[in-house]
């Protein structure tokens, strides 16, 4: 008895499965953890067909780094629906250091030179930094000004700063220091509110 042939690749949307697989290598192992090869490997067809979607690996992580800011941008528009004013912007950070918690490796490629140029709305929603905008500006004195640029750069920093700690092993989600931080930089923030 002949050994079953692998099936062909046929579902017709290569480069979303391309992007799914190496979605999963990251998760599991890092951006460094497989090739262009191996994922149209494992999506059943030549490398010649990946390359068709993809010039190489860079522009694959690309795509995956803009994924991960989706998945980060969907968990931020969900912890922050129907909150206002510093519960707002507390759930805005705390969004980025959920993912950056429970999806250390694609939050690192999501804010890599690979996701740099991946910030824009996806099915109508805000990507993350755009909501911490809103947030920022949902706690200043007049809301309906201009968000001002030197508090939203506090925020992100703090926000992202923390995010990447956890991300890199040094914090753990559940460190006092991250509530600190937030609760100190916030104070400033937004003052009595």
């Amino acid at each position: 008895m002949k050994p079953a042939k692998k099936e062909a690749y046929h579902h017709g949307d290569l480069r979303s499965a391309l992007v799914a697989l190496a979605l999963e290598r990251v998760r599991k192992g890092g951006a460094e953890s497989f090739s262009l090869r191996e994922a149209a490997r494992d999506a059943g067809v030549t490398s010649g067909a990946a390359y068709k979607h993809f010039a190489d690996k860079d522009e694959l992580l690309a795509a995956v780094a803009a994924e991960a800011l989706n998945l980060l941008a969907l968990r931020s528009q969900k912890a922050t629906s129907g909150l206002k004013g510093k519960e707002r912007l507390h759930a805005s950070a705390m969004a980025y250091i959920d993912f950056a918690s429970t999806e250390p490796r694609l939050f690192r490629l999501a804010f890599s030179r690979f996701g740099s140029n991946s910030h824009a709305e996806v099915d109508g929603i805000p990507d993350s930094f755009e909501q911490l905008r809103i947030a920022v500006a949902g706690v200043q004195a007049d809301p309906g000004k201009p968000t001002d640029p030197d508090t939203l750069a506090l925020a992100w920093a703090v926000a992202h700063g923390v995010a990447s700690l956890i991300s890199d092993g040094m914090w753990k989600k559940n460190d006092p220091r991250v509530e600190a931080a937030l609760r100190l930089s916030f104070k400033g923030i937004a003052p009595g509110k």
